[in-house]
């Protein structure tokens, strides 16, 4: 990776410096944990989209009957439908600013937050959609894992 500086146009702003991959010719802010990053804000956003369809059928659909030995309990799912609606979307929101090219401060600990409120209310809807409860439950954690990943170390050249 090598260091470019430009000269800012006149009476416009200073240009942060950035880190070019000589491979790809991309670049990406310094000190950014690159892929491992991107990769949770984008999964953040798909999860978070699931998130709010999820929330979305359980509003539309607000009973469910469970039978067990012999009984019958209905369920109400209205309440977990609007959480599953705020907290997708918010995740959704905060995974967008995990794909920016000047990642926001706040974003990283707001998303890793997020994603663990996320994976306790999957926990708790595990009896009602047990398969996609764990599917997102697994996809969850991946998230977490790629946001406490830390950033690329630079490469000293002899």
């Amino acid at each position: 990776m090598t260091e470019q500086r430009t000269q800012p146009p006149s009476g416009g702003p200073a240009p942060s410096s950035r880190a070019v991959d000589d491979a790809t010719g991309y670049g990406r802010p310094p000190g950014a944990s690159g892929g491992w990053v991107r990769f949770g804000g984008v999964l953040m956003v798909v999860v978070g989209a699931f998130a709010v369809v999820e929330g979305l059928f359980a509003l539309f659909m607000p009973t469910a009957y469970v039978t067990t030995s012999q009984t019958v309990v209905t369920l109400t799912f209205t309440g977990w439908g609007w959480l599953h609606v705020i907290s997708g979307a918010l995740v959704v929101l905060v995974g967008a600013a995990l794909l920016r090219d000047d990642v926001p401060g706040w974003a990283r600990i707001t998303a890793i937050v997020l994603v663990m409120i996320n994976l306790i209310a999957q926990f708790t809807w595990l009896p009602a959609a047990p398969v996609w409860s764990i599917l997102m439950i697994v996809l969850d954690v991946v998230i977490i894992g790629a946001l406490v990943a830390l950033p690329d170390r630079p490469t000293r050249s002899a």
